[in-house]
């Protein structure tokens, strides 16, 4: 046995003595989605600014510019929309050792794997979120508060997260947040790429309930194979999803293409309660989706998907085409040490 190391550590070391620099980074995508027949074409533009304030203070914000398409006439005529801009988050981060981070603004509601880690397009290996993704979530995916997060303690084979929230209601522009508080906390294993982990959110709004989730991610030492599962439960409803990609490294044929192909697959269910809604299906509804993407780059990839949705009412057919580009650019150069 082992026990876990509690011993808290400054966040200041030799190699943090050369300065801080500001960073802008982001991702530019492009999606051709085609949902029941009805085409949509959706540009995004996502940049995240990150601006540190010493070895202990951070600054950092991420501003989404969306561009929905429609065709005017449903599947005909030319295509007419708007482009809508959303302040993802906006937060100051106070590293206080190894075991707290304090944060204090609009910030990420850490629920689940998605939210956090998952939702930006540029990550994740379909281009259409979780169908339960509202669980957690609600109602703009951002708390307006605080937050605190950490590692409780960490040994060689494992290592202990989690975060803490408050969030206060607001209705400014951009600010958007209901009344909630909640936690995170996850496990991982870094011997066999393992994370198990759960969230708990309380939301104190209009109908006062409980959001719960329970999540898996693995990563075998083996083989290019990366799986996440998710069960989410609340008052409007409970499912689960699974989505697993595989890369095609090990292919001996044509290893120079082969290798930055990734193949996917996702599998969904969703059964909703009490009359469903809040942003979940009010019906039953499963839905299979099966992916092909390419990487050009490490941060330049080709994506495509098609999916199969189905309910009692009418089952659809959902395809995604496009790019996502990830950038990363120094603001000034870093400062050298003499």
């Amino acid at each position: 046995m082992c026990a876990l190391q509690l011993h808290a550590q400054d966040a200041d070391t030799d190699t943090t003595h050369a300065g801080y620099a500001p960073v802008l980074s982001g991702d530019v995508d492009y999606i051709y989605n085609v949902n029941g027949g009805i085409p949509t074409l959706l540009p995004q533009i996502n940049p995240l600014l990150l601006l540190p304030l010493g070895s202990h203070l951070l600054v950092e914000s991420r501003t989404e510019f969306t561009g929905f398409f429609e065709r005017r006439n449903g599947t005909s005529g030319d295509y007419t929309g708007e482009i809508f801009k959303t302040v993802d988050y906006a937060q100051l981060d106070w590293l206080a050792n190894t075991h707290a981070t304090v944060v204090a603004g609009k910030y990420i509601l850490p629920f689940g794997l998605v939210s956090e880690r998952l939702e930006p397009v540029w990550i994740r290996n379909f281009q259409d979120l979780p169908i339960d993704y509202s669980i957690g979530t609600r109602t703009s995916g951002a708390g307006e508060g605080g937050m605190l997060r950490g590692v409780i303690a960490q040994t060689n084979s494992a290592s202990v997260q989690y975060s803490a929230y408050y969030s206060a209601h607001s209705g400014v522009n951009q600010l958007q947040a209901s009344r909630t508080l909640g936690e995170d906390v996850s496990v991982y294993f870094p011997n066999r790429h393992i994370e198990l982990g759960t969230s708990y959110q309380r939301f104190r709004e209009g109908h006062h309930s409980n959001n719960e989730t329970a999540y898996l991610s693995w990563q075998p030492l083996q083989a290019p194979f990366d799986l996440k599962a998710q069960y989410d439960r609340s008052f409007t409803g409970q499912g689960f999803w699974i989505d697993g990609a595989y890369m095609l490294s090990q292919v001996p044929v044509a290893n120079a293409f082969m290798k930055n192909v990734q193949l996917a697959m996702r599998v969904q269910d969703f059964h909703p309660l009490h009359g469903g809604g809040s942003g979940v299906p009010n019906i039953e509804t499963q839905r299979v989706d099966f992916g092909v993407n390419y990487y050009l780059k490490s941060n330049w990839r080709i994506i495509s998907s098609y999916g199969r949705q189905f309910t009692s009412k009418q089952d659809a057919n959902i395809w995604n085409t496009g790019f996502t580009y990830r950038f990363t650019w120094p603001l000034w150069p870093e400062k050298k040490v003499r």
